[in-house]
């Protein structure tokens, strides 16, 4: 499918790609694109880097989904689009999730709890399983017709993939639920009525408050193991159900191709194929039209002299022929590095296959850095 297609029709695109390639910037083009042709559109990142607020002109990014003001891009292809973006916040992300499915009241009990607090914690460090689960709630709730994710550069973008099973396999696992086991067998004798023989002989040991404190955040965890593992089966089918597109970011150079491939080869052991690929800050040819006079001259293979250069610019003779010299040099390397460029794209372009659509974006003059500078993106995303 093309990358116009993906924008109109896809429920969810992730923007996958090394780091540093404009991955975001993308993200929030492909997003404003979808508003801009009447979808209702949140694009979500969860890249600790807060360039996203500034290209959408949002003073603040967090968990909770802030609306861009569009009025100033002038009148959308479509009415009835709207554009939210929202910044993946771990650890308040994570307390979100508890409230919302533990409830209010047993959420502030949780909260309070030494060991839910090292728990989060921990698991606030791995991105992956925050994002997954805060994209099922941004799909399931029905309130935008496409989420375009943002993801951190090659291994924490494969580490999303792997994360929905990762918190129901320490659920399943038997040192939990030995932990609140009421305690059996010969020993139980030895321990008090109802407590696990685990707890106990851990409150032996150590602190007996902070053994109760664990013991109790696991029986509140326990209980939410279905809900837990019905989300991590949503997620999973989501990403691999024809709705979910995977968009390559990458740009010519030889570091960013090689992670690339990395990515293509990881994401293929994993039952997913990329459905575009945009190849950012390529070369792009051009007419001969768009050249400055000397170019074009040289162009056509005609020979600007010294003597016209002087002519135009008051230059000394020297300075002229030393000038042209300099530019002589200068095309030669441009051009070599186009060469380059262009069959590093025709590699690409042959590695991922004809049914994935290959954008060329060219390398622009400054950076992304406003909502009218993201629409000029948007526009040679169109043209490409």
């Amino acid at each position: 499918m093309t990358l116009a297609g993906l924008v109109r029709e896809a429920r969810l695109i992730v923007c996958v790609g090394p780091g540093g390639v404009g991955k975001t910037t993308v993200a929030a083009a492909l997003a404003l694109w979808a508003a801009r042709s009447g979808r209702r559109t949140l694009v979500l990142t969860v890249d600790p880097a807060r360039r996203l607020a500034d290209a959408l002109g949002v003073a603040q990014l967090d968990d909770e989904p802030r609306e861009v003001v569009l009025e100033s891009l002038g009148a959308p292809e479509v009415s009835g689009g709207t554009l939210a973006a929202a910044m993946l916040d771990a650890p308040h992300s994570f307390d979100a999730l508890m409230r919302r499915l533990a409830g209010d009241a047993a959420a502030g009990t949780i909260f309070s709890n030494r060991a839910y607090r090292v728990f989060s914690r921990a698991l606030a460090r791995s991105h992956a399983q925050i994002a997954m689960e805060r994209l099922y709630d941004a799909v399931r709730d029905g309130q935008y017709d496409l989420v375009v994710l943002d993801t951190p550069p090659v291994r924490s973008a494969l580490e999303i993939l792997d994360a929905p099973e990762r918190l129901t396999r320490v659920l399943d696992s038997g040192v939990v639920r030995w932990f609140i086991r009421p305690a059996r067998g010969p020993l139980s004798r030895l321990l008090p009525r109802g407590s696990s023989a685990v707890a106990r002989l851990l409150g032996l040991l150590g602190s007996r408050r902070l053994v109760r404190e664990v013991g109790s955040f696991f029986e509140v965890l326990i209980p939410l193991e279905s809900v837990f593992r019905d989300r991590a089966h949503g997620v999973q089918a989501l990403l691999r159900s024809p709705a979910a597109a995977f968009v390559l970011v990458c740009t010519p150079s030889s570091t960013s191709l090689a992670d690339a491939g990395v990515l293509t080869t990881e994401l293929a052991q994993r039952g997913v194929n990329w459905s575009a690929a945009v190849l950012n800050r390529a070369f792009v040819a051009e007419g001969p039209g768009s050249l400055c006079p000397v170019l074009r001259r040289q162009a056509g293979g005609s020979r600007v002299s010294a003597d016209l250069v002087v002519e135009r610019t008051g230059l000394s003779i020297e300075l002229a022929e030393r000038v042209l010299e300099a530019v002589a040099a200068l095309r030669t390397r441009v051009a070599e590095r186009n060469e380059l460029s262009e069959a590093a794209q025709s590699r690409l372009a042959s590695d991922l296959g004809s049914a994935c659509e290959l954008v060329r974006v060219p390398e622009l003059d400054g950076n992304v850095c406003d909502l009218e500078s993201l629409a000029a993106l948007v526009a040679l995303l169109k043209q490409s």
